[in-house]
């Protein structure tokens, strides 16, 4: 595995993590940590409901 850091035209810096030999593959850190926020808090308001 490698993480790959860059900036954008609008100077945003994007951290990537990529790897495999045969078959390369990429992953957007800062898209999938913003998508667990959104899985935790979604959970979270599921079980306040449910406690509720």
């Amino acid at each position: 595995m490698h993480l790959h850091t860059y900036r954008d035209k609008s100077h945003s810096r994007h951290f990537n993590l990529s790897g495999g030999s045969s078959h390369l593959w990429t992953i957007d850190l800062v898209t999938v940590t913003g998508e667990a926020v959104l899985a935790v808090g979604l959970a979270g308001a599921l079980v306040a409901l449910w406690v509720h």
